[in-house]
Order: C-alpha cells, then structure tokens, then sequence
C-alpha cells in the first residue's frame, strides 16, 4: 500500500490518518471571508435558537478532540461539568466542561498508545525509575482547550477562540432555524487553520444533520445522527478532494472513512 505523507510535519507512521500530499484543493482564503460575510449578515436576521435535536448533536466531539463537526472545531461548550468521551477510528478523546463557557481535554491514537506501553513494559525496573514520566506517556496524548464568547440562543451568533496542540483558532457559526434549518460556521488562526476552514451543517431529520466542511487541509462530508440523548453517531468520508489518488478499496476505507462515537455525561 502506498503511504501518504503527514500532513503536520509527523511521520507517516505516527498519524496513519492524515495526509499531505498536495496541499488540499487550493481553496482561495477569500471563500473563508465569503462565510464569514454570510455569519455577519445574519446575525442581524432575526432570532433563531438552536432546536432541542440540534443541541444535543452538537455535544459530539470532532476527530481532534474538541466539541465541533467531523474535523473542525465549533463555538460550542457543552454545559457545565459535562465530561465526554469519544472515539474516531483510532483517535479517543475526553474533554471536561466548566460553566458553560470553556473546555479543555486530551485526545490520543490509541495504537500509538498501545505500542508505547508495550515499550514501557519490557523496560528493566532501573530503567522505569530513571523516566520521570512513564515512556507510556510520552508523545501519545494532545491536549485541546476552548473558551466561548458568544452563543446562539441569546446571541444571534456563536464565536469562540481555543488552541488544538499547537494550532490557534478563532470561529463563528449562525444557525438558521425554520424550513431550512441550516447552520454555517466560519473560522481561521494557524498551524493547520492557516488557511482557513468552514462548512455548511444541515438537518435532514430530527436528531440527523448533514456535514459539508473544509477543515484546512481539504474536504470532509458525512452524517451526524443522534443515537439517545447523550450518544451521537458520526460517519463521513474524510479528504474526499484526494480520493483519486488512492491505490484500492482498502485504502479508501483505510485512510478516508471516519466513523466516531461521542458519550456525554454530567457529573456535576
């Protein structure tokens, strides 16, 4: 099988589930501004609450940890002393909520985890002694934090700013309730957000969305679809711009399908 360079400067073997290759589809920064535009614009529309559904799917997690949609983070908190947990294919995070208004949590490849600590258990005792941190440890959790400004329901207009391992961001969503029931988020900051990235979000049933977004390094699309109150299924095909380039039908489930489960629960 062919292997795909990483896409943040990792190994290819370190972070199997991301690709460089070209540098995404090319799409012109000004599209970003172009949502953007749109976000402003409506947030002189009139008022517009997130339904019930629509909330509650908004408590799943994105493949990089934080409270958002397949791979791009939203300005949303779940609640206040919210813990979830979440998996995407081999990437499982927690995230932890406080007033309402910030987040923060780890996410971590659970191989890579696995081949650590299978490290850290051939180690001698003497040598387990010598690390202060356990080698288990070491380069297999990120961390990801988030504080919120603005909310939809009394707001008009969601806005939040937060940090993913090293990438800062800045992002804005308007939900557009009635028939259309569509949400459109905007954001830009750095490390993979450079380029800016957004999407359109739309309600194809009760407790189901579909996702169409541009993370900063190419195209994801998929379903978003609630399972109970505090359980969110996501299925989406990720970099769907690269498609073409794969080998077989095995690396196009390999490298571009994304299946997530995400768990919440109040614990105080």
């Amino acid at each position: 099988m062919r292997q795909s360079p990483a896409r943040t400067g990792r190994q290819p073997h370190e972070v199997p589930y991301r690709r460089q290759g070209r540098q995404g589809i090319g799409l012109p920064a000004r599209s970003v501004l172009v949502l953007a535009g749109i976000l402003a614009m409506a947030a002189s529309s009139a008022q517009g609450k997130v339904d019930p559904a629509a909330r509650l799917l908004e408590q799943s997690t994105s493949l990089e940890g934080p409270a958002g949609w397949l791979n791009i983070p939203a300005p949303v908190v779940t609640g206040s002393g919210v813990l979830t947990a979440s998996i995407h294919r081999a990437i499982g995070s927690l995230n932890i909520s406080f007033l309402g208004v910030l987040e923060g949590g780890v996410y971590f490849e659970t191989d890579r985890l696995s081949a650590n600590f299978e490290r850290y258990r051939n180690l001698s005792s003497w040598e387990r002694i010598e690390n202060n941190v356990p080698a288990f440890f070491r380069d297999a959790f990120r961390g990801h934090a988030k504080i919120k400004f603005l909310d939809q329901d009394w707001a008009e207009l969601g806005l939040a700013a937060g940090i993913e391992e090293n990438s800062y961001y800045i992002v804005a969503q308007r939900y557009f309730p009635g028939l259309s029931k569509v949400t459109v988020l905007a954001g830009w900051g750095t490390g993979r957000f450079a380029r800016g990235f957004g999407g359109l979000n739309k309600t194809i049933a009760p407790g189901a969305e579909f996702i169409f977004e541009f993370d900063g390094l190419g195209l994801n699309a998929g379903l978003r679809m609630l399972l109970a109150e505090n359980l969110v299924l996501s299925l989406a095909i990720q970099q769907i711009d690269t498609i073409g380039e794969v080998q077989n039908l095995g690396e196009v489930i390999g490298e571009h399908l994304l299946f997530g489960i995400t768990y919440t629960e109040k614990i105080w």
